[in-house]
């Protein structure tokens, strides 16, 4: 009898622990979200930067939160965040990066926008901008890691025609370049290439608004977007369209569901 309860104990811990295995990876977010910028605001990009972080920190994230945020202080925290993570040295982890806010592609190139960008001036105009390859520089080059980078940035291009005017005007050309992605990192932008975004009407970007009825799923993240473009298109009547590249090197989980895979009794 006792070796049948010892059995069955044993049973129950190895189900916990299949069941509850994929979430003892480390999760981290920064979540940015820029709004009132000067000449050019937005409408969404803050209560979009707030419900996403509120649904990560559901899920376990450790989230750092920015918003409004210009050159200095955006540069400064992306870098913390990535050497907290290289710090950790964490043999798995689930690293995610999403921006709502201005972006800008210049020659092929895209660029964050911060909120403190001086116009007129091409040299300090393309000295305030974040260039995103930055992002790569700072991502640790470990084999467990598992970038997601989130963009909802493409939200309309008011700065090419006010940025830097004259002789000097800067080429600033519609929506993002695409970015090929390093392994174990997934891009997602709220719009294809060379596209712009709605900003939406209502408290949530329209992008972002699907994302949040999606990204707490128990399904991987490629499928999370494939809803997020479904539902994307079917609301703009196919005038915006999500678009993803990737090259992570599993299935990746958000919120991952429990293993209900039973373990094999025999040997016991």
């Amino acid at each position: 009898m006792l070796k049948v309860y010892t059995v069955i104990i044993m049973l129950s811990l190895i189900i916990c622990n299949s069941a509850f295995a994929q979430d003892e990876r480390n999760r981290y977010a920064l979540v940015i979200g820029n709004k009132n910028y000067p000449k050019v605001p937005l409408v969404n990009p803050i209560n979009d930067a707030k419900s996403i972080a509120e649904s990560l920190i559901e899920l376990n994230f450790d989230v750092t939160l920015l918003v409004d945020v210009g050159y200095e202080k955006l540069t400064e925290d992306i870098d913390k965040y990535y050497r907290k993570i290289q710090k950790n040295d964490d043999k798995e982890a689930i690293v995610l990066f999403y921006y709502a806010g201005h972006a800008i592609q210049i020659n092929h190139r895209n660029f964050l926008v911060p909120l403190d960008i001086q116009f007129g001036d091409s040299v300090k105009f393309m000295a305030g901008l974040y260039d995103i390859n930055k992002l790569f520089s700072h991502i640790p080059k470990r084999f467990g890691l598992q970038n997601i980078i989130i963009l909802d940035a493409c939200r309309n291009n008011p700065f090419k025609m006010t940025a830097v005017e004259g002789s000097d005007k800067v080429a600033i050309s519609d929506g993002l370049a695409p970015i090929r992605a390093p392994v174990g990192t997934m891009i997602a932008y709220s719009t294809e290439p060379g596209s712009s975004a709605s900003d939406g009407k209502g408290k949530n970007g329209i992008y972002t608004k699907h994302l949040l009825n999606y990204i707490q799923e128990m399904i991987s993240i490629e499928e999370v977007f494939k809803k997020v473009r479904k539902g994307v298109a079917r609301e703009t009547n196919n005038r915006q369209i999500p678009w993803e590249h990737s090259s992570l090197i599993e299935e990746v989980f958000i919120n991952p569901p429990p293993n209900r895979d039973i373990p094999d009794l025999i040997g016991f």
